[in-house]
């Protein structure tokens, strides 16, 4: 058994989606960032490849290559999945904290949680996702911004 930690955070602002577990929300901020900033998938992404051993999501997917200005984070964990399941190993959980002042995200979670199951290709009882505030503390407390941590579990084959 393998395990690894993901965190990401991003500012809020005007003009963009509000893209979170590979689902749009309806929400008048979206979160700012070189892909679709989808701060969830970002953290499972570097969850999944810390507990593989294979870096973090900078290392894959840099802000600095214009390949993956726009893009959707769901295709950036897909690849990460494939990542994973090369290097010996399979998922056994994902547990997920969105860290947010609003939207309220109790009526999508259900949802979150198939897409996520979906992409990885895994049941969606391995997959947790809970959601709370940050108590009006700091950036995301003020609304400025959307933060997520996430643990991860992976079973794979002893290294020699």
């Amino acid at each position: 058994m393998k395990v690894g930690i993901g965190y990401d955070i991003h500012r809020l602002l005007e003009g963009r989606k509000l893209i979170l577990g590979g689902v749009e929300i309806d929400y008048p901020l979206g979160l700012l960032g070189h892909s679709d900033a989808d701060v969830l998938i970002h953290s499972i992404c570097d969850g999944l490849l810390g507990a593989a051993g294979l870096g973090d999501i900078g290392r894959h997917f840099p802000d600095t290559d214009e390949r993956y200005r726009g893009i959707s984070s769901a295709v950036l964990l897909q690849e990460v999945a494939v990542k994973v399941s090369e290097a010996g190993f399979s998922i056994g959980n994902i547990d997920a904290t969105v860290i947010l002042e609003l939207p309220k995200l109790a009526s999508v979670i259900p949802q979150m949680e198939e897409e996520l199951a979906a992409l990885l290709g895994i049941g969606r009882d391995r997959i947790n996702i809970k959601a709370t505030t940050n108590e009006g503390l700091d950036s995301i407390g003020r609304g400025e911004a959307i933060a997520a941590w996430v643990v991860v579990g992976l079973s794979g084959r002893e290294k020699e």
